[in-house]
């Protein structure tokens, strides 16, 4: 990439909580309560799904699995952002953008067992 180029980008620091963890009710996205709690259980569904698919690979009954862990709010904040008509087109580390968008746990857990349902 032309050096001139990257001069034109500028970097931006977003920080929502303070060094107290006070929230900026300025910079908080307009989302409610519920909106809130679903993306929270999302997150801790993907994180007990991580755990439950990691151990199974770990005992020989899943192929080849990816750890998301750390990764589950990207997932689930970028899943939440779409819109009914929105393509998502996920990779193998995808699991909780999918189940927010609808996918099923049964076939998330086929399709790494190699089940082509899955």
């Amino acid at each position: 990439m032309p050096t001139e180029l990257l001069a034109t980008f500028e970097v931006r620091r977003l920080s929502i909580l303070d060094a107290n963890g006070t929230v900026d009710d300025a910079l908080m996205p307009p989302l409610s309560d519920t909106q809130i709690r679903r993306m929270y259980e999302a997150m801790l569904l993907a994180r007990i799904f991580d755990e439950r698919a990691l151990a199974l690979q770990r005992e020989g009954r899943l192929g080849t699995y990816p750890p998301i862990l750390g990764q589950e709010a990207a997932q689930v904040g970028s899943a939440a952002a779409l819109q009914p008509d929105d393509w998502m087109v996920p990779t193998y580390r995808d699991a909780a953008a999918m189940w927010m968008q609808g996918y099923p746990l049964e076939l998330l857990f086929a399709g790494r067992t190699g089940d082509e349902r899955g």
